[in-house]
């Protein structure tokens, strides 16, 4: 059932993932620009931190081959909602 902006989300687009990538790079490229991150949480958190970036990039690096491996069945939504 597509929503009022005609997304379906049992009928996601390349178009839908290039619009999801573009709008997740932003977000970390923002997110790089204006985060301060304490040298203290660095020591303490640094590796989770890059791995979470580059965990990030995986993802968008695959909305944009068109992958769409990377959404959970609805089924497995429903569950969790």
């Amino acid at each position: 059932m597509k929503d009022r902006n005609g997304f379906d989300p049992e009928n996601i687009s390349k178009s839908d993932m290039n619009k999801l990538a573009d709008h997740i790079e932003e977000y970390m490229d923002t997110l790089r620009e204006v985060m301060i991150i304490p040298q203290e949480m660095m020591d303490d958190h640094g590796k989770r931190i890059n791995k979470a970036l580059e965990v990030s990039e995986k993802l968008v690096r695959k909305l944009r081959k068109g992958d769409s491996s990377v959404f959970k069945d609805m089924e497995d939504c429903n569950d969790i909602l």
